[in-house]
């Protein structure tokens, strides 16, 4: 799941979850691999608002249970 720190830009790796229809959901959201976002802030359930380009989205933690993400990189060269 993330474990991203607030604010910091990652790169999602994987978007799954354990039925097809919430991977689709991910999906729909914008949540894929190859997107940048950022978590805004954490929620008391241990879900999170995040950021992906401009749009601002609600997570439930188990949805971002189904999110691999890591520290985005700048390309060099």
């Amino acid at each position: 799941g993330v474990g991203a720190p607030t604010g910091l830009p990652m790169i999602v790796l994987a978007a799954r979850a354990d039925s097809i229809s919430v991977t689709r959901r991910l999906a729909e959201m914008g949540i894929r691999p190859g997107v940048v976002l950022r978590i805004l802030s954490r929620t008391s359930g241990g879900g999170a608002i995040v950021a992906i380009a401009d749009d601002r989205l609600a997570v439930s933690r188990s949805i971002l249970a189904g999110v691999q993400v890591a520290e985005e990189v700048p390309a060099h060269g």
